[in-house]
């Protein structure tokens, strides 16, 4: 596809009288569409023009504010505990002969492209079911925390939009 009419598609509909170009955008989870049609612009070529002019724009007016904007964003798939780039592991150690379990929340990240890192957050042994809970709870929210700055180093201001419209349920 040329980068002419990149985000851009024609639109011909004689059963319905819809001749247009329609764009499409979509960036970091938002999206961005308007139809521009042959009649209300002049005509194929100047609704051709408006389009790749609405298009330029609103690209413009992103990668303005995108860090790492030719990259797309990934944010990973959801894990076993809900949250992308975050899982929840048992590992089995042992020592002295005996086996001892560790419980560990495993945080994926991608600084640059080609480049994968990890870091674990081990949840400290606790003596009841409760104790357990809190501490899990401390190092889930720990561990999102990093995740989210390691990811706002990367992606910058597009990462914390995203971040915002998810937890406002948009």
């Amino acid at each position: 596809m040329s980068d002419e009419l990149k985000n851009i598609s024609r639109i011909d509909q004689p059963s319905k009288n819809t001749f247009g170009w329609f764009v499409r955008i979509r960036r970091d989870g938002n999206r961005i569409s308007r139809f521009f049609s042959d009649g209300k612009y002049g005509g194929k070529q100047e609704a051709l023009l408006s389009a790749r002019s609405y298009r330029d724009e609103n690209l413009k007016q992103w990668e303005s504010f995108a860090k790492n904007h030719e990259r797309a964003m990934h944010l990973g798939k959801k894990s076993n505990i809900g949250y992308p780039g975050i899982s929840y592991c048992v590992k089995t150690k042992r020592r002295n002969g005996a086996v001892h379990l560790e419980h560990v929340f495993q945080v994926s990240y991608s600084p640059e492209k080609g480049s994968h890192k990890n870091k674990s957050f081990y949840i400290p042994k606790a003596r009841t079911k409760r104790e357990f809970k809190k501490n899990y709870e401390a190092k889930l929210k720990e561990a999102i925390t990093f995740r989210d700055q390691q990811m706002i180093k990367i992606y910058g201001a597009r990462y914390a939009t995203y971040k915002k419209r998810r937890n406002n349920g948009g």
